[in-house]
């Protein structure tokens, strides 16, 4: 059909599932109508790790490259790294595919002279910025499109701004007044480092130009990890997540800007739970949008297992980004054969069936030294970090589960008209069947199946299918209910929904 299909809708909680409605009737039986039946679970997709495929083969990356983000944007996919030269300095270059994310191209962009040719892929040395966080902001006006943020400090001198003072001096300062008997407190108020947020835009996301002053200025308040700020169209707002400690415990905060130098105090937004075991943070947040848009929140969050000093990586979900669950408590990527992994925002299509989140991984234990019996504790060089992709087929981060036989009826939307699509897998001797009904209603009733929607004429849907379209006596045509208010009740066995498309 011509006509834009209909966006899937994932299943990454309870909400959007009726829970049923119960009475007593006259005779003082209980009646409850259409409640959820059988072994339902919401079970996380574990993924499949593939290579990046981007190694050092320039003059200009003899020393190293460290990818630093990867975005979609106008059907590319952008990716920002750290390049060392064999001249020994560090560099920001820029690569694209425009497929698969497994091919790169490194443009010549003729904004650097390196070795006496600006045939290259540099944007600009680390120094002038760092780009570990890019996004697009369509309010802006055209020159200040890209956005980036970088963290840093500035430095007071009796209450004084001090631009040229270095680190090794501020070091030789503090070490000097510590020997002369002056308490902390006295040093901290002789220097004074602040925190700030230090942004940058550009027009195309590789002409970059350093904003004079600060986005925002923390004070002496510590920041601690990471800072990603994307702009939320929906609110009109940039906003901030980044990590914060609660009572010495890593966990995420949030803040808003009305403006990109205008900004509210933050406030925790996600942080482990009694639930969790006793001895993990929340290491970072790796936020992201649910891809294709939508209202859709996610984080890939590194859990950090002070005990063993290992990380490995959590699915968090949320409708407004502020409010967030997680479908399971377990790895939606193991450590595998790494001590430590960390997600690099964003989550991104690889062609049109698969989905990549970039993943650092490093057989370094976060803050662990090698210790052997004989030995004692040492430092000992370990292997480098490897850049993957973390990959899941298409919709697929999470899945409506069923052993046996089980039922369950959504709560009302409006039908698209055109055709029902599902995502699906089924087991060997599994199904999947879907009724199309009234909405539930209050006090309770029976829930009636639309004529021609009903269990009798639902075809069995079988086999694994990133967007089959469900049928009814053969025909999937939805024109007669379009603009109505349906809610969907499926019938499964032995089979896995990860999600559903039909309103519009």
């Amino acid at each position: 059909m011509s006509e834009q299909l209909p966006a899937p809708i994932p299943f990454f909680d309870w909400y959007g599932i009726w829970a049923g409605h119960g009475g007593v009737v006259r005779d003082g039986l209980s009646w409850i109508q259409d409640p959820p039946a059988g072994d339902l679970q919401l079970r996380v997709q574990q993924a499949t790790l593939a290579p990046l495929n981007l190694a050092a083969e320039r003059p200009w990356e003899a020393g190293g490259i460290t990818p630093n983000l990867v975005m979609e944007h106008d059907g590319v996919l952008k990716m920002w790294y750290r390049s060392m030269g064999d001249d020994g300095t560090l560099y920001i270059a820029y690569a694209e595919s425009a497929d698969d994310g497994m091919t790169w191209e490194r443009p010549e962009l003729g904004l650097v002279e390196y070795g006496g040719s600006s045939a290259n892929n540099l944007l600009h040395t680390n120094e002038h910025f760092a780009l570990h966080c890019v996004f697009v902001d369509p309010s802006a006006p055209p020159e200040e499109r890209y956005k980036s943020v970088i963290t840093g400090g500035r430095v007071y001198i009796d209450g004084e701004l001090n631009t040229t003072i270095t680190k090794p001096e501020v070091k030789e300062m503090r070490r000097a007044m510590q020997h002369e008997g002056f308490s902390p407190d006295k040093i901290a108020e002789k220097i004074e480092i602040r925190q700030v947020i230090w942004g940058a835009v550009s027009p195309d996301g590789l002409r970059w130009t350093k904003l004079e002053e600060p986005v925002r200025d923390l004070g002496s308040k510590t920041l601690d990890g990471g800072y990603d700020v994307h702009y939320d169209a929906e609110r009109d707002a940039y906003i901030a997540i980044h990590r914060g400690h609660l009572e010495r415990r890593r966990s995420i905060r949030r803040s808003v800007g009305r403006a990109f130098d205008d900004w509210e105090e933050p406030r925790f937004m996600f942080a482990p739970d009694p639930q969790d075991p006793i001895d993990v943070d929340v290491y970072a947040s790796c936020y992201c949008r649910y891809p294709g848009g939508g209202d859709r929140h996610l984080m890939f969050l590194p859990f950090y297992h002070r005990r063993l000093s290992t990380v490995d990586i959590q699915l968090a979900t949320s409708r407004d980004g502020e409010l967030w669950s997680r479908p399971e408590r377990v790895p939606i990527i193991p450590r595998g054969q790494y001590d430590s992994i960390y997600g690099l925002p964003q989550l991104v299509p690889h062609g049109p069936d698969e989905w990549g989140l970039l993943l650092v991984a490093t057989h370094h234990r976060h803050d662990f030294k090698t210790y052997t019996p004989e030995e004692g504790e040492k430092e000992v060089a370990e292997p480098p970090a490897t850049w993957h992709w973390a990959k899941w087929k298409r919709d697929r981060l999470v899945a409506l589960t069923a052993e046996g036989e089980a039922q369950f009826t959504m709560v009302q939307r409006v039908c698209h008209g055109s055709e029902m699509r599902m995502n699906f897998a089924t087991e060997r001797g599994g199904w999947v069947r879907v009724e199309l009904v009234y909405t539930p209603q209050t006090p309770p009733q029976p829930v009636e199946a639309y004529p021609g929607f009903g269990l009798e004429e639902a075809d069995p849907l079988v086999g694994d299918d990133l967007s089959r379209v469900v049928t009814w006596k053969g025909c999937g045509d939805l024109s007669s209910l379009k603009g109505k208010e349906v809610s969907i009740r499926i019938h499964m066995a032995r089979a896995r929904l990860f999600s559903i498309a039909i309103c519009a």
